[in-house]
């Protein structure tokens, strides 16, 4: 039995097992956000919300939590366990080291396999049943060859689990800090603004939401489609009437720009709200129709609203003051 214990400090089991907890928070920082994707991406969870009517946080906290639980039982119970169990049988074989034989094991097994009433063949998710560690140490008896084979086979194992922790690692990294992080937040997020729509179409922060979205992706044509219909169901929005104002007025693509229908958004934005950002969106809006002074005037209000950093408002001051047409 000494030998046995002997056998898990000299093959340094203590260390592993911290490495599958350090394991076990790598998985858990690279597929959390995952999980939450796969669970708003699920149709099921949209459908099980227009059931029972519950609110879509508290279906999705619940989902959450639910494969979070599974995913730990199931790391602990079968990866982890594999490895506590073949780190036994292991610590058995040092005997070998210690010892010409392992009789006195085999015989200490047997024995606890008597004092506890127990059946030696029931199984243990952290240890190979007791006939199945004396059948092991039994077969090594007769050929040292299996001591090897299974020294081997733990090396093997430890290294898969190594490649697939750094695997999951890069994941992780590429989910929460790369672009294809980005892209993924992004995708999930048009797919929650779809099903909200889809449950409140008479939304109309919704339709912003989306709109600036689009807007982000250079869709040019969806993000105004977006932005009309908020301004439909809500004619009276400073900031979406500006946001379409300013796509009118400066799309990159010039098949989208309308700028009198910018002047137009963005003197009724002026009208509802006076800021930095709204001002000076009407003043682009004069200039790319050609009313410098009013462009001038305008943006010498966006400067005055504007907070502690003015410089790009001075930069567009002096675009209006020193062009005389777009």
């Amino acid at each position: 039995v000494i030998a046995h214990e002997i056998g898990h400090v000299k093959r340094k089991h203590l260390v592993f097992y911290v490495f599958f907890f350090v394991g076990y928070l790598l998985l858990s920082y690279a597929v959390f956000d995952l999980i939450i994707f796969m669970i708003l991406y699920s149709e099921l969870t949209y459908r099980f919300i227009d059931a029972f009517g519950f609110h879509q946080a508290t279906v999705i906290s619940i989902l959450f939590s639910v494969v979070v639980i599974f995913l730990f039982l199931f790391y602990f119970r079968y990866v982890f366990g594999y490895f506590m169990r073949n780190f036994e049988r292991q610590a058995d074989a040092y005997v070998y080291r210690l010892f010409g034989s392992a009789r006195s094991l085999i015989s200490t097994l047997q024995k606890i396999a008597l004092t506890t009433g127990q059946p030696a063949d029931r199984p243990n998710w952290h240890h190979f049943s007791i006939a199945e560690r004396i059948g092991y140490l039994q077969k090594c008896e007769l050929d040292r060859n299996w001591v090897r084979r299974h020294d081997g086979k733990v090396r093997r194992s430890i290294g898969v689990y190594l490649t697939g922790i750094l695997l999951v690692a890069a994941a992780g990294y590429q989910l929460n800090f790369g672009e294809a992080g980005k892209m993924l937040n992004a995708h999930f997020y048009e797919k929650i603004l779809e099903n909200e729509i889809r449950r409140t179409p008479e939304n109309a922060r919704l339709f912003s939401m989306r709109g600036d979205l689009h807007y982000s992706r250079k869709e040019y044509s969806k993000a105004i489609e977006s932005y009309e219909q908020a301004i439909r169901l809500k004619p009276e929005s400073p900031q979406v009437l500006n946001n379409l104002a300013w796509l009118y007025a400066t799309c990159p693509s010039s098949e989208f720009r309308n700028p009198v229908r910018a002047m137009h958004l963005a003197e009724r934005a002026a009208a509802m709200e006076q800021s930095s950002q709204i001002m000076d969106t009407l003043a682009e809006s004069y200039f790319v129709n050609g009313y410098r002074e009013a462009a001038v005037s305008a943006g010498k209000r966006a400067l005055e609203l504007s907070g502690a950093d003015k410089s790009y408002f001075r930069d567009q001051l002096k675009k209006f003051s020193n062009s005389s047409l777009p």
